[in-house]
């Protein structure tokens, strides 16, 4: 009755070997962006400002990150978002990084048309063996990346390239809740993807295990009741959007074991001077 977008199932994407793991999301990035008209890119807005304020989740992401200016950064499994021309153009220099070839090319791209070519190194890489030395970046940022990550690779990966002092912020769904589960692989919704390959909602149990590989690491839930935003199809200043968000932030205060049932979980995590990646 329902059909699912899903290519594997999530037992299958959790264990699929890395090889097959890079592979697939490849081909459906790439197939992705080849969908996108160039001028697409052109007329999106890239002020930091308001792509931070834009949703909660994020801007919570991007105020422990902190000021840009001047640092390095790593954005990782970066798809063909705008963020790395974005954080570019707010005065950091940004390798971004992707598995897929023709993604990557357009970032670059895009990069390159907005002006900031020089600060943007968009390259082909996984999250799960990242080519750099340690002590790296000074900040690592990543947008619905760690679910496709095979976490216990890429988790030591991404701390030793923080540099001591370090932050790194990762925004990804979150996968507790059943229902919210069930809508994601079986309904309709606008803006979802016709495929999914190693996609696996984190679980509590994940961020967990992700958090030991860092010197400090928290977490905060974000959208139960202000997931309706999506089908309503609010806009930004609707008072009703804002008022979803306000009862998300009573309920989550009120009643904390309601936290785990929420849309996405933002993890932010540190590396003090002096410390190395536990095992």
């Amino acid at each position: 009755m329902f059909s699912s977008n899903r290519l594997l199932s999530k037992e299958e994407a959790r264990e699929l070997d890395l090889s097959n793991r890079i592979a697939l999301e490849a081909q459906i990035t790439d197939r992705r962006t080849e969908q996108i008209d160039f001028e697409w890119f052109k007329s999106k807005d890239t002020d930091f400002e308001r792509f931070a304020r834009s949703m909660p989740a994020r801007q919570y992401l991007l105020d422990f990150l902190g000021p840009l200016e001047g640092k390095v950064m790593l954005d990782v499994a970066c798809g063909y978002s705008m963020s790395p021309v974005i954080f570019a153009l707010a005065g950091a220099t940004v390798f971004a990084l992707d598995v897929a070839p023709r993604t990557v090319s357009t970032v670059q791209r895009f990069a390159e048309y907005k002006g900031v070519g020089d600060r943007v190194c968009a390259m082909v890489a996984p999250g799960e063996y990242l080519p750099f030395p340690s002590g790296s970046f000074d900040c690592i940022y990543g947008n619905a990346a760690l679910h496709h990550l095979q976490l216990w690779r890429a988790g030591p990966e991404l701390a030793r390239v923080l540099r001591p002092g370090g932050r790194a912020g990762f925004q990804d769904p979150l996968g507790e809740n059943a229902v919210l589960e069930f809508v994601r692989d079986h309904l309709p919704y606008r803006k979802k993807h016709p495929e999914k390959g190693t996609d696996h909602p984190l679980r509590l149990s994940d961020v967990e295990g992700f958090s030991r590989y860092f010197s400090t690491c928290t977490y905060r839930t974000f959208q139960l009741f202000s997931m309706l935003v999506k089908p309503l199809n609010l806009s930004r200043t609707s008072p009703i959007r804002g008022n979803l968000q306000r009862l998300d932030d009573a309920i989550f205060e009120r009643l904390p074991p309601m936290r785990k049932y929420a849309r996405h979980v933002v993890i932010c995590a540190t590396k003090e001077s002096g410390s190395v990646a536990k095992k």
